[in-house]
């Protein structure tokens, strides 16, 4: 990791910032008040904005605010136009509906990066209305080549709501760019992941809710819904920093789905994807980029919680994964999974099965160095190829066999039922699961509603954790660890022997 990225990183772990994104998960189109995360969030309005933009804007107009302290708002596209380095577009609340891909024009430098920030006077939902009919479909793309070839790096996204109504791709999309956050966002409705990246570096995605994505309807062109909520796809070699260029850390992801072998023409007919996290082949080089799955609560998905497909250096940290894998045409996909992988460590995690035939740790093809460290299972055994074979975590120290005894009220899931992903959905006002926690600072979307996933002090993963930094000699992976691990999902600090529980929580 370069030396700018390391204090952008150290920087990314001390924002607080301001937000209330909601979204109607289940009916895949019409906007309303889903999703509350706290009340009273819109008390505090952002001050460092040096652009505006509204729904409603003019580009006739400045975008700033004036002297007598009125706004005069842009477009969110004329806005975009007019950044230069430093810049911080606030997006004001309101329904910006997008009729095409809204292609990021500028970049940042590694100093002065460029902004796109909710404002915090009401949500900045912005709806895709392109249908199957505009460009290639994402709805946020940050891509050099493009039409103008021009570099778009140094990017961050900051409390926006994203809905793709069915017909958009992709939430945000990356293509052969570099430094890039997406932090506190909502992304639904896509036919693809919530944040994709192509042949991209220098990557975190912390604190985003990624739900109901995946669906492919009639007219969905080919290429749709082969993905992952979160997918860091052929992952490029710039440098050789051993520490972390790929960060996903404490988000909640929900109801992804693959439903690309209804698209697809033959003979590919059964489904691959729909996972909550997918770190997925990094190019040849002699020093990979690693990668760092933090914190997340992944569920009810139709496929994995995560994977490391053709991946190296890649560590899965403190993630809850509770009942993934509901789509009955992957009938005997794993958990946390690891595929044509090497040096990947596990350590920390709970895994709760759906069905036995889901093994809630896999090893899938042939990998090498793969390091499991205090992690917690239950609902059926793990396997590597061939399937079933023999339960690797069964008898082993690193394992716990037991029921993680969560707070709850949990998420309900038939223990038979297909198609169940698609009712899944985030902990919000309308489901009883809603337990504040005291370590939440800011306006996180995923802070306050991720409480039922912590464990009861009798749980066998109370107090359970380990400092994974202590299972590594490379100083550039601990320093980066260090900046992740230490606190959970809701800004709780954890400290090894005195509160470090399994998954995503501490107590």
């Amino acid at each position: 990791m370069k030396a700018n990225f390391k204090l952008s990183l150290c920087l990314w772990a001390m924002v607080i910032l301001v937000g209330d994104p909601f979204v109607d998960f289940a009916s895949g189109g019409t906007h309303s008040a889903f999703l509350r995360v706290n009340s009273g969030i819109h008390a505090t309005l952002v001050t460092d904005c040096t652009l505006y933009a509204a729904a409603n804007g003019n580009d006739s107009n400045d975008g700033t605010k004036h002297v007598d302290g009125t706004i005069h708002p842009k477009t969110l596209t004329g806005a975009a136009a007019a950044t230069v380095p430093g810049s911080v577009v606030c997006l004001l609340g309101g329904r910006y509906e997008l009729s095409c891909t809204f292609n990021v024009p500028n970049s940042g430098t590694s100093s002065a990066w460029i902004t796109y920030k909710s404002y915090g006077d009401g949500d900045a939902l912005i709806v895709w209305m392109g249908g199957f009919t505009c460009g290639d479909y994402p709805m946020i793309k940050i891509d050099s080549t493009g039409a103008t070839g021009r570099p778009t790096n140094y990017l961050q996204f900051i409390g926006l709501t994203l809905d793709g109504l069915g017909t958009a791709l992709d939430g945000f999309s990356c293509r052969s760019n570099h430094d890039l956050h997406f932090y506190n966002n909502t992304i639904s409705n896509t036919g693809g992941a919530g944040i994709q990246t192509v042949d991209c570096n220098y990557v975190i995605s912390d604190h985003n809710i990624i739900h109901h994505n995946g669906y492919v309807l009639p007219g969905s062109p080919g290429g749709y819904s082969w993905t992952s909520g979160i997918s860091y796809n052929n992952n490029t070699c710039n440098d050789t920093y051993t520490g972390f260029h790929f960060v996903a850390a404490n988000n909640i992801i929900v109801g992804e789905v693959d439903q690309s072998q209804m698209i697809q023409p033959p003979p590919r007919l059964t489904p691959t994807d729909g996972n909550g996290v997918t770190v997925d082949i990094d190019q040849a080089c002699a020093t990979p980029p690693s990668a760092l799955v933090v914190n997340n609560v992944v569920y009810g998905n139709g496929g994995r919680c995560f994977i490391a497909n053709s991946a190296a250096s890649v560590w899965v940290v403190n993630n809850t994964c509770y009942r993934n894998d509901l789509d009955t045409l992957q009938p005997d996909i794993g958990s946390l999974t690891t595929s044509n992988s090497n040096n990947v460590f596990f350590v920390n995690n709970i895994s709760v099965s759906w069905q036995t035939t889901n093994p809630p740790f896999d090893k899938r093809n042939t990998n090498t160095n793969i390091t499991y460290a205090q992690n917690l299972y239950w609902g059926g055994p793990c396997y590597a190829d061939p399937s079933p074979g023999t339960d690797f975590c069964s008898g082993n120290s690193n394992f716990i066999p037991k029921d993680p005894q969560f707070v709850g009220p949990l998420p309900y899931f038939d223990g038979a039922a297909a198609g169940q992903f698609k009712t899944s959905r985030p902990p919000s006002v309308l489901t009883p699961v809603n337990n504040a926690s005291s370590g939440c600072t800011g306006s996180v979307p995923a802070c306050d509603i991720a409480g039922p996933f912590a464990v009861v002090s009798t749980s066998p993963a109370y107090n359970q954790g380990i400092d994974p930094a202590t299972l590594t000699a490379d100083q550039n992976i601990k320093w980066d660890l260090a900046t992740w691990v230490y606190k959970d999902i809701s800004g709780k600090t954890r400290t090894a022997g005195v509160n470090w529980d399994l998954g995503a929580l501490a107590h």
